[in-house]
């Protein structure tokens, strides 16, 4: 696949790797429209961005974003961008998968008491679940 842009090293952790159900996903791009998330694997530019935002934000443990829900409608998190991003300390092969939710202004829990997905299959269940939720509301106020 053209422009396919998986973080390399140096720029991931050492001893980091991506789930294999990623990467196929990413190679074959076998994926239905998740809107409002996008995966960040075809946009270089956008997932840089996003993942040094990450390292400023959370120095203490690295956060790699593999995907985006924005929403400028409102419907999906009141208009707020989120971050689905591997736990980039995760050296396991199928990390665990935490969100950055920039509409959130609490102070963030601990990482153990943290919510997260135990791995990308359970997030693209969810995500596909959510698209769904997410087009049926926004059908209804069209």
């Amino acid at each position: 696949m053209s422009g396919l842009f998986l973080y390399e090293q140096p720029i991931i952790p050492k001893g980091f790797s991506f789930p294999n159900s990623y990467v196929e996903l990413a190679k074959n791009g076998l994926i239905d429209n998740l809107e409002p998330w996008l995966l960040l694997y075809n946009d270089m530019a956008t997932s840089l961005s996003y993942y040094g935002s990450m390292l400023l934000k959370y120095k203490e443990h690295c956060l790699i974003p593999f995907a985006v829900a924005s929403d400028q409608s409102g419907i999906f998190n009141d208009g707020y961008v989120v971050l689905a991003c591997f736990d980039g300390n995760d050296h396991s092969g199928n990390p665990k998968v935490y969100f950055h939710d920039y509409g959130y202004n609490e102070q963030y829990p601990d990482w153990d008491k943290r919510y997260h997905l135990n791995n990308f299959d359970e997030w693209l269940k969810l995500a596909k679940e959510e698209s769904a939720q997410y087009k049926a509301e926004r059908a209804e106020s069209e």
